[in-house]
């Protein structure tokens, strides 16, 4: 079967829209274990010996585990993805990529299991590990079989689809950790059990079905299928008996000809298999770091990347500390923390799948290249920084309300095309480990270390006195600059590709 006259796969299953729809299932699923992790009936809380103070409850409440430590399980997550996301990309050149999305989910349904039968604190924390690790395959190899395999002139509505899911499983995850967790003949546990068993018919289907070909990476362990490079076609065919052999190859495994080729053909291919799977770990890391490096010489990818952390640092803290802030705020039109939790969390599932629409559409109707979404993700970013601050001037619940709609929507529409740079700004072979390093960078540089230097910053500014609603109004406008920061940068690097 054809995709856009570029790759021929032979698998009785596939069509492109069909694999779209595996892998929105697929994030849905994982989105919704972030999502669960951070609903309040799983997190629950460790109680305490104050009058007034709640009963414990959930994971916290169970295992009495302190916010600190409840803090470090969400590190743990973030340790695994990071660590696991190159691992993943660089062995997308020795094995089949579809094939490791497989394992990568495998172990996610694992480890999630793992969460729900952890008898400790410390093993709680190692399976959240894993269930990073895990996870780490699939950011790393999903977006570049989307860029693949999505018909021309809709690449980018395409993405926007996959990363509509984001927001959407967030979402699904805070209100079935509800539903599930503060059930009384349930809990917590049973929401990590069930979500590891809606993956497990998943990846059943993705380990026994044909894989999928990459374009532009030409290993797979059981050469099912090659690159169009190594063909000498503009086709690459999954399966068997379909695979293409490249020019060369053939000459060589013939013997030009001389009547022993069809002997010489299987030991050929045994001996290019066992090197490709022979290769000493001194020699992949060597390799890793080479091709990291061929990364940097992409200005354009270095320089999106550098913007998309300055974005990925507001999202950030709006993710942490949004509820928070505005119960803080506003707590006498919200009344009580759980209805902040519910306003601001239909809020944020309206603006992020209104914004990240509206972004893939954009860049398709203008033409998918790089200049043009570089510009569409630098005029949403400052559209979202202007309504952004204009919300948190409000001293009005409505107007904060409608204007901060306005500006996480604008915020939303960078998604979609931003991801769709990176993978156009390197060469196709690159994109997993484009992908990966991306998640590194925005992680490691971004939402990562932003949330607790705001909770320092609000310190400093209360000044070990208490909290008012002004030191909230002045933290939140100090750190959405960095959309701005990153409005800045790319449409800088807009200037730099060109527009069409």
């Amino acid at each position: 079967m054809a995709s856009d006259g570029f790759v021929r796969v032979e698998a009785a299953w596939f069509t492109p829209s069909r694999l779209l729809l595996l892998f929105c299932l697929m994030s849905l699923l994982i989105y919704l274990d972030r999502g669960t992790m951070s609903s309040a009936a799983v997190s629950g809380n460790p109680g305490g010996d104050a009058p007034g103070s709640p009963p414990p409850s959930g994971l916290q409440g169970e295992f009495g585990i302190s916010y600190y430590q409840y803090g470090w399980l969400q590190a743990a997550f973030m340790i695994g993805l990071l660590c696991g996301s190159p691992v993943f990309s660089a062995l997308a050149k020795r094995a089949n990529p579809f094939r490791l999305i497989a394992v990568g989910l495998g172990t996610w349904t694992v480890a999630t299991m793992a969460c729900a039968t952890s008898p400790n604190f410390s093993s709680l924390f190692l399976a959240r590990t894993f269930v990073g690790v895990g996870e780490a395959s699939f950011c790393a190899l999903a977006a570049p079989f989307i860029d693949d395999f999505a018909p021309r002139g809709k690449k980018a509505t395409w993405l926007a689809c996959f990363y509509l899911c984001i927001p959407l499983g967030v979402a699904l995850g805070f209100m079935y950790g509800g539903v599930v967790g503060g059930a009384p003949r349930m809990g917590w546990r049973w929401a990590f059990a069930l979500e590891s068993a809606a993956m497990l018919p998943v990846v059943m289907f993705c380990v026994s079905s044909a894989p999928i070909p990459m374009r532009g990476v030409s290993a797979s362990s059981s050469s099912s299928y090659v690159s169009s490079d190594d063909a000498g076609l503009g086709t690459m065919t999954a399966g068997g008996e379909g695979s293409c052999e490249s020019d060369a190859e053939s000459d060589d495994d013939v013997g030009g000809g001389d009547g022993y080729g069809s002997d010489r053909r299987p030991r050929e291919r045994s001996r290019r298999r066992r090197r490709r799977l022979g290769i000493s770990s001194k020699t992949a890391a060597r390799e890793f770091l080479r091709d990291a490096a061929e990364l940097t010489r992409h200005p354009i990818y270095v320089a999106t990347v550098a913007g998309y952390v300055a974005y990925t640092a507001v999202i950030g803290v709006y993710a942490v500390w949004g509820p928070k802030a505005a119960y803080a705020v506003f707590s006498t039109d919200l009344n009580t923390p759980s209805r902040a939790d519910l306003v601001l969390g239909l809020v944020t599932v309206v603006a992020g799948a209104g914004g990240t629409a509206i972004g893939g559409v954009a860049v398709d109707r203008l033409g998918n290249s790089v200049g043009n979404a570089l510009a569409v993700c630098a005029v949403s970013g400052a559209a979202g920084f202007i309504l952004l601050e204009t919300a948190f001037a409000s001293t009005s619940f409505p107007a904060f309300l409608a204007f901060f709609l306005l500006g996480e929507t604008a915020a939303f529409v960078t998604q979609a095309p931003i991801n769709a740079v990176v993978l156009w700004s390197v060469p196709p072979g690159a994109r997993p480990l484009a992908c990966s390093m991306t998640t590194v960078a925005i992680h490691a540089l971004g939402d990562v270390p932003t949330p607790p230097l705001f909770g320092a910053t609000l310190q400093a500014l209360a000044g070990g006195g208490a909290l008012r609603p002004e030191h909230w109004r002045v933290a939140l406008c100090a750190f959405t600059a960095g959309l701005l920061v990153s409005a800045g940068v790319l449409a800088r690097t807009a200037m730099r590709a060109g527009r069409g």
